[in-house]
């Protein structure tokens, strides 16, 4: 599949996050894997795997932690490697994940995060933070090391970390609160608090992180599929490269298969006399239409605006609204208990509920824009 690619910047508060997308050449919105680099690397690191993904029918995002690169290697995000820790890197996952939900080309209940090194660390921590809006998690040689290669044990209280560190032998020097930050993080509670599956690969040639630390991590993840690359070092290239990419494509297939049986099989809706096909969100507020639909749920849906249809579900749900760009056949919750249909496009405040994915976009005007309409919502 053909793709092309578009920069995308994300802010973090005040300051700025350079990255890349790679997006398949396709009106429909794709599932989105967001890649995070490796200590003192930057985005290029993970364009290898940006385009395949891509190639494949994936978006992907690559992009530069505020700080992350060492010496020589160009960053185009905001702040300094003093500045940096595995907490500044995962606040700036937290924004990029938060942004990418917006995004025109993305499925957001289809979102993806995969980590090497250090960019695995930081995928523990946003995965295990914000389970609800991810569809899965990948692992490649995760730094879980990085206490003991950083001798974090050497100081005896956080008022003895200097304020200029050394990391393996001045290669890239940070502050303190690189030390300090990892002193709290216990990443085998994150692990073993993850609910969905997550895909761990890892070299038996690597030098930096030895294999021993997956080995142990991949016996405290509840649902682990690990994989030992057979040749792989600290990052991986040539037949490592090409073993993992397969490894990673088959994990995508094979959640995304999972998570559509799931929906199918426990929500079904009907515009009118005629069913639709509806990738539902992964949040709480679905899960609350789901228990209200136990029995069959009828909502009356009122035209409006000459691009929706709206209705009152009969009672307020869980939300977490945010400044959305619409587009036909996407399914939002309005003010907490109205149902919103599109058929063209708006940009406002909602939570996302899901979207219709067998209608095309005239499909969508055909069954709404003819005056009102019923909809029905069951569980089967």
């Amino acid at each position: 599949m053909d793709y092309r690619t578009e920069e995308i910047w994300c802010q973090n508060g005040t300051d700025s996050i350079y990255g890349i997308a790679y997006i398949p050449d396709t009106n429909a919105k794709v599932p989105l894997v967001i890649f995070s680099h490796e200590l003192g690397n930057n985005h290029e690191s993970g364009i290898r795997y940006a385009e395949r993904l891509a190639r494949n029918g994936y978006a992907a995002y690559v992009f530069d932690f505020r700080g992350g690169s060492a010496p020589g290697t160009q960053n185009r995000s905001s702040g300094t490697s003093h500045e940096m820790s595995v907490r500044t890197e995962a606040s700036d996952l937290e924004a990029v994940l938060e942004a990418a939900k917006n995004w025109s080309f993305v499925d957001s209940g289809r979102i993806f995060l995969l980590g090497g090194s250090q960019g695995g660390l930081v995928t523990i921590i946003t995965g295990s933070r914000h389970q609800d809006e991810i569809a899965g998690m990948m692992l490649m040689y995760p730094a879980l090391s990085a206490k003991e290669d950083h001798s974090v044990n050497r100081y005896h209280s956080k008022d003895e970390v200097p304020e200029d560190v050394g990391l393996f032998g001045g290669w890239m020097h940070v502050g303190s609160n690189y030390i300090t930050d990892l002193w709290d993080i216990d990443f085998n509670a994150m692990l073993a608090s993850y609910s969905g599956k997550v895909l761990l690969l890892h070299g038996d040639r690597d030098g930096t992180v030895p294999l021993r630390w997956s080995e142990d991590a991949s016996q405290i993840i509840p649902d682990c599929e690990f994989h030992v690359i057979s040749g792989g070092g600290h990052e991986f290239f040539g037949q490592p490269f090409e073993e993992a990419l397969t490894y990673i494509l088959s994990y995508l297939d094979s959640q995304i298969e999972n998570q559509t049986k799931e929906v199918q099989t426990q929500m079904k809706m009907r515009i009118g006399d005629t069913p639709v096909e509806v990738a539902w969100e992964n949040n709480e507020s679905v899960e609350a239409l789901k228990e209200l639909a136990q029995n069959g749920l009828t909502i009356q849906m009122s035209m409006y605006g000459g691009f929706e249809q709206v209705g009152s579900i009969g009672q307020r749900l869980p939300s977490h609204d945010v400044q959305t760009n619409t587009s036909s056949g996407d399914i939002v919750l309005y003010s907490s208990s109205q149902l919103v249909v599109f058929y063209g496009s708006n940009s406002w405040a909602y939570t996302r509920l899901g979207r219709i994915t067998d209608q095309s976009s005239e499909g969508m005007r055909e069954l709404l824009s003819r005056g009102d309409v019923t909809i029905t919502i069951s569980v089967e």
